[in-house]
């Protein structure tokens, strides 16, 4: 267990500060959760906001991890404002295999107030396996 060391810990987990691979989650979880947080922006356009550990909690089932959740879909966020996730996105819908593949993909959690040079997975492997996913 990481140690909190006077940090706000979002999650209550007990894991904020951790290092090490981003757990996997489940496809569906990580789609509702994509979707939670499309919806609040979409009722605050051009505002900026919070979301609170709870909302999270609700969009996923029973037992989900919500900060490697976190963690994975904003990653998925920082792809598609770089146009990464624009060959399987339709209008305002992101293809499921986008999900699938981010869901289990290999990523190392992200420190709070480190800058990093890159992302923390390898980008065209990513890439790569959401084509294969599609074309199935």
């Amino acid at each position: 267990m990481g140690t909190n060391s006077g940090n706000f810990d979002l999650f209550g987990d007990g894991a904020e500060g951790e290092t090490g691979p981003v757990p996997s989650v489940d496809a569906a979880d990580l789609k509702s959760v994509w979707a939670m947080q499309n919806e609040m922006q979409a009722r605050m356009p051009e505002k900026q906001f919070s979301i609170g550990a709870e909302s999270y909690k609700r969009a996923c089932g029973a037992g989900a991890d919500v900060r490697s959740l976190f963690t994975r879909v904003s990653q998925l966020h920082v792809l598609q404002m770089l146009g990464m996730l624009a060959p399987w996105t339709h209008g305002e819908v992101v293809d499921d295999a986008v999900f699938k593949v981010a869901a289990t993909f290999p990523m190392t959690r992200m420190q709070p107030g480190v800058v990093y040079d890159e992302l923390p997975f390898n980008l065209q492997e990513f890439l790569i396996q959401v084509a294969k996913q599609v074309a199935g």
